[in-house]
């Protein structure tokens, strides 16, 4: 937070924080699956579905598609169809994970303490 504008002081945060999310979960694959179900990848994530971004589509010759969301059963759409990110969903993932917060921080000097002699 030290870079950060405004500064946010206290402690409460709803969400997570995003700044290093880039590093933490560099998989796209994982951040496009978080955006259509939250709860697909987080079991108990109150983070809502972002589904506008994705078309669901039928399947050409019965085969998924290479941009075709790998979902689980729960959450996969009826048979013959899949999930595709749309174009602003793949550049959303993209910058999730541009999100590096890698700033170095300044080197604090420690100055042990001393006893004073009278």
């Amino acid at each position: 937070f030290l870079y950060d504008y405004p500064v946010q002081p206290g402690s409460l945060r709803i969400g997570p924080d995003l700044a290093d999310v880039g590093r933490r979960l560099p998989d796209a694959n994982w951040q496009l699956l978080h955006l259509y179900a939250p709860q697909s990848v987080v079991k108990d994530s109150a983070m809502p579905p972002f589904r506008y971004l994705f078309e669901l589509k039928k399947k050409v010759g019965g085969a998924s598609s290479p941009d075709a969301l790998n979902l689980p059963k729960e959450f996969a759409p009826a048979a013959g169809y899949e999930v595709v990110p749309t174009p602003e969903a793949k550049h959303l993932a993209a910058y999730l994970l541009s999100l590096h917060a890698d700033v170095p921080l300044y080197d604090a000097p420690f100055t042990p303490a001393t006893t004073a002699k009278p």
